[in-house]
């Protein structure tokens, strides 16, 4: 082989090398948009409603793509309005909520029946003897309508001691809820059914899960393999087989981060969107959970509600 020939074969490779990276990058999910404020999370929006005072809870929507639904914590009538913003924290609509009384609304659920479930849960000081979850038909941000009428709601009584809640899901006929404790106790799942409406209902307690820090919100993936859970020292990521109470016994991957203000989150295609009372929009891609899950805990690793103490 001639210097020139020799020329012309390195320059032909090069060329062709140029040419397979774009492509492999091309397979590769662009990093989302935003500043990143720890390993893998990354703040993607600011909610700028002013009327949003305490973003509590917040779902994806599965009938309008880009529309999220969240709504500010507490209760009365000023705070009984359904917000739909983008993932950036832009306005798009609101909508009154009517037909009830909501004492302390601190979640939101969504199922793909085009329900919403707005979670009258909370309990500061543990001063309720019940809690409350109310159906409405997911409205249409487009459609000029400003009222969102309660189809149907949910009375739900303590098995035991009445305890303060903030994290809400719905699946598969089943309405849960977790528990928010203190001083390093463990938080409880307990699960409620959809179809009983008219009598109350009494909680069952079907977990104990790994989670020693105050638990704000939570959401379940629209297929169930997945349960996101938001606290106050971070994010969790469970892996389920055959529902929710998996999680009692499941390994889960975790993204340590303190902010005191994160009250919910829902997942999205990247990972786990979060947002916080202090109006941020954080978005916990894979990398912030790491490869490896954790094991569970001897205590939760059984399964058995019988084992719950």
């Amino acid at each position: 082989m001639t210097a020139n020939q020799l020329n012309a074969a390195v320059v032909s490779g090069l060329l062709a090398w140029t040419a397979v990276l774009p492509a492999a990058e091309a397979g590769k999910a662009p990093p989302p948009k935003g500043k990143e404020v720890a390993p893998g999370i990354v703040q993607i929006g600011t909610i700028v409603n002013p009327r949003i005072t305490e973003s509590s809870g917040i779902v994806a929507s599965r009938r309008h793509p880009g529309v999220f639904w969240t709504h500010t914590d507490g209760g009365g009538p000023k705070k009984q309005f359904l917000f739909a913003i983008s993932r950036e924290g832009k306005s798009l609509a609101e909508f009154r909520v009517v037909g009830a009384a909501i004492e302390d609304w601190e979640d939101i659920a969504i199922d793909d029946a085009g329900h919403l479930y707005l979670g009258d849960i909370g309990n500061n000081d543990a001063k309720r003897d019940g809690l409350a979850v109310y159906e409405v038909d997911e409205p249409d941000p487009k459609s000029g309508r400003s009222l969102a009428s309660i189809n149907r709601g949910w009375q739900l009584r303590f098995p035991k001691k009445p305890f303060d809640c903030e994290a809400l899901f719905v699946w598969h006929g089943q309405g849960y809820v977790i528990s928010k404790v203190f001083n390093d106790k463990k938080a409880d799942l307990y699960r409620f059914a959809l179809s009983v409406s008219k009598t109350p209902q009494v909680l069952e307690r079907i977990a104990r899960l790994p989670i020693e820090s105050p638990v704000t919100g939570a959401d379940i993936s629209a297929d169930g393999k997945r349960l996101g859970i938001v606290a106050k020292s971070g994010a969790f990521l469970f892996d389920l087989d055959a529902g929710p109470a998996d999680a009692a016994h499941a390994p889960y991957r975790r993204a340590r981060f303190r902010h005191e203000q994160i009250e919910a989150c829902c997942f999205v295609p990247e990972g786990l969107l979060a947002t916080a009372e202090s109006r941020e929009i954080f978005l916990f891609t894979d990398e912030a959970f790491g490869d490896r899950p954790a094991p569970p805990t001897p205590s939760a690793a059984s399964g058995k509600t019988g084992d719950l103490k």
